[in-house]
């Protein structure tokens, strides 16, 4: 029975944390594509080296250091390609991500209501934008305007989001 306690715990402990787990891989990773395929071997490391975990420990903490050294792995059989962030920037954001400080739900909470502030237009082209497979050129065609001009569009529309949430969460006394 102790061995399906075990696997109880891990489930237990590896559902509570999987968000906040994928969220500090995308933080990692130059891709979405590439955080995925970090965190199916990071999900399957952690499996297999639960019995080192220490019950009763901080598993997200655990996690993360497994995550990190997965990414520069991951990072390294990619080569260039990866070297998108410079190592001691991708240690900044890892340590940012993994703090216990940041909760993305709440995060991503005060985006929603940011994002409903927005134009319909503004904010159709955001969500457009973040579909698996859309690309800025997809959108300037469909929009009728240059890839240039709507980059520049969806720079703004970001900014103007990242400083709402900023605004929402500061107000909140959250940040």
């Amino acid at each position: 029975m102790a061995g399906d306690d075990r696997i109880a715990e891990f489930v237990e402990l590896y559902s509570r944390y999987y968000p906040r787990l994928q969220y500090y891989l995308m933080a990692l990773m130059p891709s979405a594509n590439d955080a995925a395929d970090v965190l199916q071997e990071v999900s399957l490391t952690l499996w297999k080296k639960f019995d080192t975990y220490e019950p009763n420990t901080n598993f997200y903490a655990w996690a993360c250091k497994v995550a990190r050294l997965q990414a520069l792995k991951h990072r390294e059989r990619l080569g260039k390609s990866a070297r998108l962030i410079d190592d001691a920037i991708l240690e900044c954001l890892s340590d940012e991500a993994s703090s216990d400080e940041l909760d993305p739900a709440v995060s991503l909470d005060a985006l929603a209501r940011c994002l409903e502030r927005l134009s319909e237009r503004h904010r159709s082209l955001i969500r457009k934008r973040y579909q698996p497979g859309v690309s800025v050129s997809d959108l300037a065609f469909e929009a009728g305007c240059s890839a240039n001009a709507l980059s520049k569009l969806l720079g703004k529309i970001r900014r103007r989001l990242m400083d709402c949430v900023e605004r929402t969460l500061a107000s909140e006394g959250r940040r």
